[in-house]
């Protein structure tokens, strides 16, 4: 029986190398590149379960390589980087995981329709960046009722926790992964993106880069949730603690979001050094050193020289950091913390009521059919919880 070789545009093969997941000399370990571009026979052509080799070791779409031109991917959501550097290609990953927010947005607005024609999101505008930072805060506050929250002891988890079952009970879903999909093997990065947030006038959505550090996700949800507020997209690509003018007016918002002058002044105390201070303040508003010194210099309670300090402490912990290995976690508890609860709920009744083929809930979940049932029973151990905090805020 013959082999099916299919002819593929050279210039569509560099494309995808410089567009791909993997580098050029990874690929050349595998496939007979030089072959496919300059063939002198039709044997030299590729096959049919290479191309689809070529395609799942670069991630680009399978269908591309029979085009008779370059692909011309849009990715408009470049634009909208924090720092928009034109000459840096989005990763695959990083484009993959933007469509795969974008999927399950659009469900979700379709289902929200479907309840009710006449649903939007009702926070969108109410805010603007000529407004005084330190009074949009409090408005911020009283929104996400965090007041009797800030300052008390918990853990980052379970504060990050609070704030996004707030935030979702607004009307907008919450995701976090640290990994396309369920693909272990294809983490994000991120120095390339640490967060985004997709408007859309009924659900806007925010995705946290779940790699980053507890202090910084906080930071970042609560920085994303302004940018929803002001109704911006946005891809946030540069650390929290970075001061750029762009993004001053936010950060100056979301760190009195997270530290609030009086309860910063009422729980420093002169009994310790600034440094002891700091740190202590850095915990209980689980905040990084470097946010808590750079709110505590504008409050004028330490002085200039402990930001420096700050900045060299943190280094210094997050390098010890980075050499730890990070222990496994639950399959389930895992799986449901990357979904948006409010979402979950909607696949799940979506599935129960007949709507949604089984295998198409899964997958919306991101879970297999055998760890289905499982799942949905523990996401509905929570419910009682996610429905009294999202009660809270309506």
């Amino acid at each position: 029986m013959a082999v099916l070789r299919i002819p593929v545009n050279p210039e569509i093969i560099d494309w995808a190398i410089s567009n791909g997941e993997k580098n050029e000399s990874e690929l050349l370990k595998k496939y007979a590149l030089s072959n496919w571009k300059n063939p002198q026979t039709d044997h030299n052509y590729p096959t049919f379960k290479q191309i689809q080799n070529f395609s799942r070791d670069t991630r680009i779409p399978f269908n591309y390589f029979f085009k008779t031109e370059l692909p011309r991917e849009k990715n408009e959501f470049v634009k909208f980087r924090t720092v928009n550097n034109q000459g840096v290609q989005p990763s695959r990953r990083l484009i993959d995981t933007i469509y795969d927010m974008e999927m399950r947005q659009a469900w979700m607005k379709d289902y929200l329709l479907d309840q009710n024609e006449s649903t939007k999101f009702q926070f969108e505008h109410i805010f603007n960046d000529k407004m005084d930072p330190a009074a949009v805060s409090k408005d911020v506050i009283g929104i996400l009722d965090l007041s009797d929250t800030l300052g008390i002891a918990m853990s980052d988890d379970d504060f990050f926790n609070i704030l996004r079952t707030k935030i979702s009970a607004l009307g907008i879903l919450v995701m976090q992964n640290g990994v396309v999909g369920t693909n272990t093997r294809r983490p994000l990065d991120v120095d390339e993106f640490r967060a985004l947030v997709l408007m859309d006038p009924v659900v806007p959505l925010i995705f946290i880069n779940r790699r980053d550090s507890k202090k910084a996700k906080i930071f970042s949800l609560i920085h994303e949730l302004m940018h929803a507020f002001l109704g911006n997209n946005e891809v946030l690509n540069v650390s929290p603690d970075l001061d750029l003018v762009n993004e001053r007016w936010i950060n100056q918002v979301t760190i009195n979001v997270l530290m609030p002058a009086d309860k910063v002044k009422k729980l420093q105390s002169d009994k310790y050094s600034p440094e002891d201070n700091l740190t202590h303040l850095s915990k209980k508003f689980h905040t990084s050193l470097v946010a808590a010194a750079i709110r505590t210099q504008s409050l004028r309670l330490f002085g200039n020289k402990l930001v420096d300090w700050a900045k060299q402490r943190q280094a210094e912990e997050l390098r010890l950091k980075s050499e730890q290995k990070a222990p496994g976690g639950d399959f389930y508890n895992t799986a449901i913390s990357r979904i948006d609860r409010y979402y979950a709920n909607a696949v799940i009744n979506a599935e129960s009521s007949g709507d949604m083929a089984i295998a198409k809930a899964a997958s919306m979940l991101g879970v297999t059919l055998k760890t289905y049932h499982k799942t949905v029973d523990k996401i509905l151990e929570m419910a009682g919880y996610y429905e009294k905090n999202r009660a809270s805020v309506s």
